[in-house]
């Protein structure tokens, strides 16, 4: 998975209002058990939670003028201390998994958290049989803090 090479360079950027169509149709690739919760796209694009994040951050990734994959970025409060990002709904579309695209769009984030946030970690969550990502994201050198257990009462 991590040594297959891509045929052209992954062009990385910030999404605006104008892609939405993108982003949800990213989303709608999805396997985590949880893609299909409903959210407002508005609020990708203004505040979340200004005690913990200020926004958050889409990153897409291009092949050929195409967008093949999407992650998340939350930037916590500027006044926060220590202050902490955190990367979810990680997505590379299926055509283009496997060719390490995955990596450089978390590679990028790394970097943009670090440089341009000044953030102190990041972190993220994934699903226990979600293999592959956890092999990358402990490849860039993410540690398991610990594991959760979710459970729900059907009624």
């Amino acid at each position: 998975m991590f040594d297959e090479p891509i045929v052209s360079p992954l062009a990385i950027r910030i999404a605006t209002l104008d892609d939405l169509p993108h982003i949800e149709r990213l989303d709608g690739l999805s396997t985590s058990p949880t893609r299909n919760m409903h959210r407002d796209m508005e609020k990708y694009f203004g505040s979340i939670d200004p005690s913990t994040h200020e926004r958050t951050l889409i990153f897409l990734g291009e092949l050929l003028h195409v967008v093949v994959a999407k992650a998340e970025l939350m930037l916590p409060a500027k006044e926060m201390s220590h202050a902490v990002g955190y990367v979810k709904r990680v997505v590379v579309d299926p055509t283009y998994r496997k060719q390490g695209i995955a990596r450089q769009l978390m590679q990028h984030i790394i970097t943009f958290a670090k440089t341009e946030q000044d953030l102190d970690a990041i972190d993220l969550h994934t699903w226990e049989h979600n293999t592959s990502a956890i092999r990358l994201y402990e490849t860039l050198g993410f540690e398991l803090q610990h594991r959760e257990l979710y459970f729900r009462l059907t009624l």
